[in-house]
């Protein structure tokens, strides 16, 4: 089969020919029809997983047709439309392939709503934005930093179907968007700090892009008490003063899955999809996201 691989960390990625996978215990065999990408995909070839295995496969995120199920799989069946997460560096494997194995637990059915290829995008930056929006509670006013990414966009429309007055960042070129997608406010982060523009002091903070010193550059304008959240592990060991604050590690699951497909099937989320490209052509848009270049999120047809 066809896949994007690498031979060791740092190198450059490169269409090969790999053997078709075989699934084992829970796990299913899936015929892909689409790859989404994230930053994770080129953090994992500079080195993010240690113990990755070569030649190893890129990618997570993908949707496909199941073509094959391993023992002891119950819930899904040959010819089940699936979305979900592919990767498992540690055993060389990735969604930029022809064919892919996940476990059982990590693909639930796809929305309804959009094509196959549109919910390979969803997987990580999905299910990422809804942890984020459960973890703030009854906040009734969020700043989202970095929200016109792909995690930015899912999690301002979630927070906005749930009555969350969003305050997002974005030039004004994007503004337009961001007021559509659910924002009831819009700061440009590059007119200068973002602690004197906020209209009122907000309740919660995800930020999606800062690091330490820019998470406490924050802190003026979230109330005593408020939330912040990176899912970029931006919060040291020892917190931030006068505020809940918490680094969050993603958990999809087919349950996280289901939920993030509904809300996509009843119209409350849309998935924006920047750049469409061809398995041959997703060395180049690694390369592209690497150097922020990509235009919202990429999906890798295969």
């Amino acid at each position: 089969m066809r896949a994007i691989t690498v031979s060791e960390f740092g190198a450059e990625p490169e269409l090969t020919e790999q053997p078709v996978p075989e699934p084992g215990p829970g796990e299913v065999l899936v015929r892909m029809n689409a790859a989404g990408l994230n930053p994770f995909d080129w953090k994992v070839i500079d080195g993010a997983i240690p113990d990755a295995v070569f030649p190893l496969i890129v990618g997570t995120d993908g949707a496909g047709t199941v073509e094959r199920a391993g023992p002891d799989v119950t819930g899904v069946r040959p010819g089940d439309p699936v979305f979900g997460q592919f990767g498992d560096p540690r055993r060389g494997r990735g969604s930029y392939a022809e064919w892919a194995i996940a476990p059982e637990g990590a693909v639930a059915p796809p929305p309804q709503t959009i094509a196959l290829s549109e919910a390979a995008a969803v997987p990580t930056a999905g299910t990422t934005a809804l942890n984020l929006v459960d973890r703030i509670g009854d906040a009734h006013r969020l700043l989202i930093v970095g929200a016109t990414g792909g995690v930015g966009t899912f999690a301002t429309q979630l927070a906005a179907a749930r009555g969350i007055t969003v305050v997002a960042t974005a030039t004004a070129d994007k503004a337009d968007l961001m007021l559509a997608l659910g924002a009831a406010e819009i700061v440009d982060h590059t007119a200068g700090p973002l602690a004197g523009q906020p209209a009122a002091p907000v309740d919660a903070v995800i930020d999606l892009v800062s690091d330490t010193e820019g998470l406490r550059g924050l802190l003026p304008v979230v109330r005593p008490g408020g939330t912040v959240l990176s899912p970029v592990f931006a919060v040291p060991e020892e917190g931030l003063p006068g505020v809940d604050a918490a680094n969050l590690l993603n958990e999809a699951g087919a349950e996280r899955l289901e939920r993030i497909a509904r809300e996509i099937d009843a119209g409350r989320v849309r998935v924006l999809i920047g750049d469409t490209v061809t398995l041959p052509q997703a060395p180049v848009a690694l390369a592209r996201s690497r150097a922020g270049r990509a235009r919202g999120k990429t999906v890798i047809v295969i």
